[in-house]
């Protein structure tokens, strides 16, 4: 099960991502920035939604540990 959603991520990553990177790291019309700067804009824009999306999942994590003396009085009162 492991290797099939590691298959089917990197065919997702390579079909969805590989596209872009390769869009941004090609030379484009004459003025555009060069491509390690869009790289570079592209890879901190993603890495942060990455830390953001983490910052969310962890704090929503930490409020249902505040929570868990509630779940288990209410886990005694459906006993």
């Amino acid at each position: 099960a492991v290797f099939l959603s590691g298959l089917l991520a990197g065919t997702h990553c390579a079909g969805m991502c590989g596209g872009v990177v390769t869009a941004l790291s090609v030379s484009g019309m004459p003025g555009q920035r060069p491509p390690l700067t869009r790289l570079l804009a592209y890879n901190t824009g993603r890495i942060a939604s990455y830390v953001s999306a983490g910052a969310l999942v962890g704090a929503i994590s930490a409020a249902g540990l505040l929570l868990a003396p509630v779940q288990q009085g209410f886990y005694v009162i459906a006993i």
